[in-house]
């Protein structure tokens, strides 16, 4: 319940930017940065079917997600929310680790 009322929050937050939802980072820094910050919790990988958390959903589950845009992803890094641990990325992180998931369609 909680997984998908946070995809539809990402989702719904897609609708008031106006930004597309492009690549605006580097893919492999990305996977490398998902895999120090982000693998303790989500599943990072394309085939990956669980995550080690179960209430995180996977990154193929975000990036699949209808609407899911790059707006929504930054959103999602940028605002805490419960279960999320407190991480700080740089905008640069931010951004390969978006552009990363967005590759997982």
């Amino acid at each position: 319940m909680k997984r998908v009322i946070f995809v539809s929050l990402l989702a719904l937050s897609s609708a008031a930017s106006e930004l597309r939802a492009q690549e605006v980072g580097n893919r492999q820094q990305g996977l490398a940065i998902a895999q120090e910050v982000c693998s303790e919790c989500h599943a990072i990988r394309n085939g990956q079917i669980f995550s080690p958390n179960s209430r995180s959903p996977t990154f193929t589950e975000l990036a699949t997600t209808p609407g899911m845009t790059v707006a929504a992803l930054t959103v999602a890094l940028t605002t805490p929310h419960a279960g999320m641990p407190m991480f700080k990325l740089t905008a640069d992180q931010r951004n390969d680790v978006i552009t990363y998931i967005l590759s997982l369609r």
